[in-house]
């Protein structure tokens, strides 16, 4: 079967997994090119949540700390990736998952460039230690609220250079697709919220050395 027969499988389960696996692959293989062949600090301070995040704790406090990564990673899900998931491509992709891979790149270019607001003491190649990042999970969450929310697909995208680039797109809203979107969204802001106090407690470590 295709990759796509994964990607868009009726089981949140399967889409899960599929998803993962495509962002894993690309995150790995970015990860590997940023780090043999960008300079080291390429992104520091040029991202919206670098910028957003800041060196400091925020207000001197663990809590506050939490509470800012926790609102920007939010804001990651349910302003930029989420939202997509209203069109699909002509494909029949949620756009949603386009979303999620470039935020899995900028990802994977910022850990191989060592491009941290609170730099590593030297950049890594790839490697199993990704897992002890709380950059790993809060991905996992994004790529969880994205496969949970194909469902709410209205229009699909059938050209994009002109001003008919859509049409109506009649969306699978059952009970059952509906209760799997809304399990899925509260399992992903469950992860985001256990990702984001493990970074909050990391930053502070960092801060105190």
């Amino acid at each position: 079967m295709s990759p796509r027969h994964y990607l868009v499988h009726d089981r949140l389960a399967v889409r899960f997994l599929a998803l993962v696996a495509v962002a894993a692959v690309v995150f790995v293989v970015v990860w590997g090119l940023s780090y043999a062949f960008l300079p080291e600090g390429m992104l520091r301070g040029r991202t919206g949540a670098a910028a957003l995040a800041g060196s400091d704790l925020a207000g001197g406090s663990i809590w506050l700390e939490w509470l800012r990564i926790l609102v920007i990673n939010l804001a990651v899900t349910f302003v930029l990736i989420v939202p997509a998931n209203l069109l699909r491509t002509r494909g029949d992709y949620p756009l949603g998952y386009i979303s999620v891979i470039a935020v899995a790149t900028v990802a994977a270019v910022t850990l191989g460039t060592n491009s941290f607001t609170l730099p590593m003491s030297t950049r890594t190649p790839p490697s199993v230690a990704v897992f002890g990042s709380s950059g790993t999970y809060e991905l996992s969450a994004y790529v969880l609220a994205v496969t949970s929310t194909v469902s709410i697909a209205r229009w699909r995208v059938v050209r994009w250079w002109d001003a008919d680039s859509t049409v109506k797109l009649v969306p699978h809203t059952g009970r059952g697709a509906r209760r799997e979107r809304d399990v899925g969204i509260v399992l992903s802001v469950i992860l985001l919220v256990a990702a984001c106090g493990w970074e909050a407690y990391r930053v502070s470590l960092e801060v105190e050395s």
